[in-house]
């Protein structure tokens, strides 16, 4: 039997990208928990057999959208938490990346894509630790790039 590699969680990172054209990327290593969802739409149609009438038709889909949004959460660096409360007053989409840290040969490489942050949520339960949780979409397509080793 086979067993599968696990992919441990310090190699799925969430980098955020300065805009420019050598586009630098920063590790969000305030990011304890990354979710990454890509999302597709269908239209649907409900579809006879031609060749037997009477039999249930089925239905069809086509694919009509893609979409792709996620969120961060983890604890917060107040020095470092003034990007991501940037990124929530952006009226233009930010770039991120989400790097599957790996060889090709297993699996390994990046999603690049922008995003608009839909809501920042800073809490603190008690005294403890202040957290936060970043909701993005996604505007525009979201690339894959195989590692280059």
């Amino acid at each position: 039997m086979t067993t599968p590699n696990l992919l441990p969680g310090n190699r799925f990172r969430a980098y955020r990208g300065d805009g420019t054209a050598q586009q630098n990327w920063a590790f969000i290593c305030l990011a304890t928990s990354i979710t990454l969802t890509l999302t597709n739409a269908f239209e649907d149609a409900t579809v006879p057999d031609c060749d037997d009438p009477l039999a249930i038709p089925v239905r069809k889909s086509i694919m009509s959208s893609t979409a792709w949004g996620g969120r961060i959460a983890g604890q917060v660096d107040a020095t470092r938490l003034a990007k991501l409360r940037a990124d929530a007053g952006s009226q233009t989409p930010i770039p991120y990346r989400f790097l599957v840290d790996q060889t090709a040969a297993n699996g390994g490489g990046a999603w690049i894509g922008n995003v608009f942050v839909e809501n920042l949520e800073i809490t603190k339960n008690n005294n403890g630790i202040v957290s936060f949780t970043c909701q993005f979409r996604g505007d525009g397509p979201l690339t894959w790039t195989d590692a280059t080793a």
